[in-house]
């Protein structure tokens, strides 16, 4: 049965990384959007040892293959709009951070609006938080200007410093609406730009060939377990010889 098994577990890690790179092409206009990477690993190995009056070791026999997946942080473009409200950040690693219902989190998509009570906030109405950690107050309906670094002005006045993250390019997690989490924070080393917003990372080229190299092999495994299935079915009718 090794091999319908093996199979099969190639076949749900093909359908994985399916579901992944539709995911990415679903995502490729969406601001700040990261790309997903999938990743490929075979499960343990186990030592094939034939038995009886001439035991030996035969070799090694897969058990299967695995689908993890991890993040493109870096890439990406900036692209200029016609609204202030919008901020990218010039630099691979930058994140703005944010406040959610769950907690702190990060994001590249600059497409902030100020809400009735001054409060910069995301297209899903997260606070955009200052560096003290507080969610950023601005006079509704008054103009504001940011600087490179992020501190933000409304005329003469300075109302706070936009809070600013790099992240490495390991361990981060996505959480779904442009939002990461991370275990690290580093220091911020890019530069912000007003009236602009960060691209998605994602290869429109890349992920569709990946998207039919995925399909592929899946058909063939799908054809390779449908063969393994009939021959097992074929030598269980010829019964077991004398």
């Amino acid at each position: 049965m090794d091999p319908i098994y093996i199979g099969a577990s190639g076949m749900i890690a093909q359908n994985q990384s399916l579901s992944l790179i539709a995911g990415n092409l679903a995502n490729s206009q969406s601001p700040g959007y990261l790309a997903q990477v999938g990743i490929f690993s075979a499960f343990p190995t186990g030592t094939v040892i034939r038995t009886g009056t001439v035991p030996a070791v035969l070799g090694q026999s897969s058990t299967g293959v695995a689908f993890s997946s991890g993040l493109e942080v870096s890439g990406g473009g900036v692209e200029s709009t016609s609204n202030p409200n919008d901020l990218a950040i010039l630099g691979s690693n930058g994140f703005f951070v944010v406040r959610t219902p769950g907690g702190i989190a990060y994001t590249r998509d600059g497409q902030f609006s100020v809400d009735a009570n001054g409060n910069l906030v995301t297209s899903r109405g997260d606070f955009v938080l200052s560096q003290s950690g507080k969610p950023i107050k601005l006079k509704p309906g008054v103009p504001f200007s940011v600087s490179p670094s992020g501190v933000l002005t409304q005329g003469a006045t300075t109302v706070g410093a936009l809070a600013l993250a790099d992240l490495p390019r390991s361990g981060v997690q996505p959480l779904g609406n442009d939002l990461y989490k991370s275990p690290t924070r580093l220091p911020f080393t890019g530069q912000v730009v007003q009236s602009s917003l960060n691209t998605s990372n994602v290869n429109l080229a890349d992920s569709m060939a990946q998207m039919i190299d995925a399909q592929s092999w899946y058909q063939s495994i799908t054809q390779l377990v449908n063969e393994e299935s009939k021959r097992l079915a074929t030598a269980a009718t010829l019964g077991t010889l004398p």
